[in-house]
């Protein structure tokens, strides 16, 4: 009975010609396999098929992982065969590099953790799949001397977990509008509207704060923005110097919280972190809180009270008419009328 693998080759000749090809004789194989030189003799003509100890340490040796049978197999006996070509695989791996072999087991080691930490990190497991995606996509491209790396943005890691809301979502942007903006804004902006639409059981609480240095740099970001605020999402504007120290959050329904880091023009961040831990969680409530009472002092500008007024309360978009003209005149005017710092 002869073994062949997946490509045709019967395992005898493969391991001949492997062990052909890396200057070894059957008696040389045989002692770094310890067994006799007869089985590697029987195995390569094809009389005897090397069990599994054997397989795997002929693998090892011929930095090879052989293959199973060909034959077609029950379940169970799939299973068996993966298992064994995964372990034979590690083991080829670990003889090749035992430095990658010790990162992979580290990586899988990871995974599994992971995916035994409970649903309510989903959304945490989900972001770490993405980026090791990523990784290994430009890694397979690394022998071939060129790799295209695609920038990454939080803002889409800011989506799988906004993505989770079901009762409220809490908000702070920092950093100048082009962190959400191009295509992974739009992503961004059409997850926001898609959960201010929800209704009934279903509705979610949302409520952002931007903290901006000048009226106008908001000019870019004006449609989205009355977008945001038609739909029922309340927007708050706070003047940078009354609150010098602000950063970007994001807390959904108490349960998530992310916190960034941003280089020193704010214009992009530098890292998020994550965290499902309630002290945390009140922490970065407790700084939304307090921005959000900049608007009881006079020191913030609701957007939701100036378009709920005429003239602004009878457009529907800022294309109508003379509306953008209006919007950003009043915006102009609320900012005017906040006090110094």
């Amino acid at each position: 009975m002869t073994r062949y693998d997946p490509v045709g080759e019967p395992i005898g000749d493969l391991i001949r010609r492997l062990r052909k090809e890396r200057g070894l004789t059957q008696k040389s194989l045989a002692d770094k396999v310890k067994c006799s030189r007869s089985q590697i003799q029987q195995i390569e003509s094809g009389a005897r098929i090397p069990q599994r100890p054997l397989r795997e340490s002929l693998s090892a040796v011929l930095g090879v992982p052989l293959p199973a049978s060909g034959r077609t197999v029950a379940p169970a006996e799939a299973a068996d065969t993966r298992a064994d070509n995964l372990r034979m695989g590690f083991n080829v791996l670990l003889g090749r590099d035992p430095v990658a072999a010790e990162h992979a087991l580290r990586i899988a080691q990871g995974l599994v953790a992971a995916g035994a930490a409970g649903p309510e990190v989903a959304s945490l497991r989900a972001i770490a799949m993405r980026q090791l995606e990523r990784a290994e996509n430009v890694l397979a491209q690394v022998p071939s001397r060129v790799a295209r790396v695609p920038e990454w943005n939080t803002v889409a890691d800011w989506c799988t977990v906004i993505e989770q809301a079901t009762r409220s979502v809490r908000m702070v942007h920092a950093a100048g509008f082009a962190a959400i903006g191009g295509e992974v804004g739009d992503e961004y902006h059409a997850t926001m509207l898609r959960l201010a639409a929800r209704t009934g059981s279903a509705t979610v609480d949302i409520h952002r704060i931007y903290v901006i240095d000048s009226v106008s740099d908001l000019w870019p970001y004006d449609d989205r923005l009355w977008q945001m605020t038609r739909a029922g999402i309340g927007n708050l504007v706070v003047k940078r110097s009354h609150a010098p120290n602000a950063q970007g959050v994001l807390v959904v329904d108490e349960r998530f919280a992310i916190s960034g880091d941003y280089d020193t023009l704010r214009e992009g961040r530098l890292a998020s972190r994550f965290s499902t831990l309630q002290p945390d969680i009140d922490f970065q409530v407790n700084r939304f809180e307090k921005l959000e009472a900049l608007r009881r002092r006079g020191k913030a500008i609701r957007i939701n009270d100036l378009i709920a007024n005429p003239p602004l309360s009878q457009f529907t978009s800022l294309d109508v008419g003379e509306c953008r003209g209006l919007f950003h005149a009043a915006l102009e005017q609320a900012w005017d009328e906040l006090p110094p710092a």
